[in-house]
């Protein structure tokens, strides 16, 4: 019976998910991060040769590492990262500990249910506070502010009030990661700077624009996006998923457009809610990435005077690793 409930309360967030997508494209213009009104924003340090774009897709995330293990393996130097969501989460993880097998051994044992801390006290505004996500990087992170990460992170979220694409790259990291990955309807919207902010994948699901707005040579990106079920809707609901399923498709594609190179595993119809296949996330992550390898590598051989690459440096780790930190709040979420 509780599972059955748990599904329930799972395929109900998918169809407000999809649902929240539709209404605001549809009736927002977006416009490209440089054109905020400015944040705080630490400009790159050096010149940025590859960056990586990670989108969102909830648990299919798992995938993402799977690709950063091939970027290690291939000895890829990956000069910055953008995270978007899951994205978000898995490039928070990586450029604190640049170590895929480090970051996967945290997330294996992650359950849904350990993030989505689902509450009906204080549910105006979503049913999922983040108190449990912000306990997860709390304990994980040792870093605690954009600055001290070893590889360059910007992450992205939504102005729910500007309806505008907001980039943070300096300052805490931990409740810019929790507004990048704050699901409407599920996720409550978290305050920072004033700003009322949800998650960066209604703006912009792959935030290339961020990559190219940073002059990178190369921008891969990762599309985690799920395909449309070959069923046909059989009533009003399904019609209006599937419209809201082709819209995010449509964006998704549009905004990926700009990348050098595009990685997207077959994760087949593993949902955005399914803890049990992470192992399989991985591996096509794994296999994605080694299929692009050779036009990355062509790519990156443009912009090399000397034809070789430099070598991505893998930081050295116990995956039993004690916390640094214990678990703390911050105080600008929503009540």
């Amino acid at each position: 019976m509780k599972t059955s409930i748990r599904a329930s309360l799972l395929n109900g967030f998918a169809f407000a998910i999809i649902s929240t997508l539709l209404l605001v494209s549809c009736g927002t213009k977006y416009k490209l991060p440089e054109e905020i009104p400015p944040l705080p924003v630490l400009s790159p340090h050096h010149h940025v040769r590859l960056a990586l774009v990670l989108g969102g897709g909830g648990a299919r995330g798992m995938a993402h590492v799977g690709v950063l293990e091939e970027f290690e393996r291939a000895g890829i130097k990956i000069d910055m990262i953008v995270g978007c969501s899951a994205g978000s989460i898995v490039g928070a993880l990586y450029a604190d500990c640049p170590n895929a097998r480090h970051v996967k051994h945290l997330l294996v044992p992650l359950k849904v249910w350990d993030i989505l801390d689902v509450t009906i006290k204080n549910a105006r505004y979503g049913f999922v506070q983040g108190r449990s996500l912000r306990k997860f990087l709390n304990k994980n992170l040792h870093c605690e502010r954009f600055e001290d990460l070893h590889i360059p992170l910007y992450v992205v979220a939504t102005d729910m009030m500007e309806g505008r694409l907001v980039t943070f790259s300096y300052g805490p990291i931990i409740p810019a990661v929790h507004a990048s990955a704050a699901v409407p309807f599920v996720f409550a919207p978290v305050l920072v700077h004033g700003r009322i902010l949800v998650d960066g994948g209604v703006a912009d699901p792959i935030p290339v624009c961020v990559a190219k707005s940073m002059n990178a040579d190369v921008i891969v990106a990762v599309d985690l996006s799920e395909l449309l079920e070959k069923a046909c809707p059989t009533n009003l609901f399904g019609v209006a998923a599937r419209s809201a399923e082709i819209k995010f498709l449509l964006q998704t594609e549009s905004c990926a457009q700009d990348a050098d190179v595009i990685i997207k595993p077959e994760l087949g119809d593993i949902g955005m809610f399914d803890d049990k296949n992470h192992e399989n996330m991985y591996q096509a992550g794994r296999k994605a990435a080694r299929e692009a390898m050779p036009k990355i590598l062509a790519e990156l051989e443009k912009y090399e005077s000397q034809g070789a690459f430099r070598e991505q440096t893998v930081m050295e780790v116990s995956v039993n690793e004690p916390a640094l930190k214990e678990p703390s709040e911050f105080s600008d979420s929503p009540n």
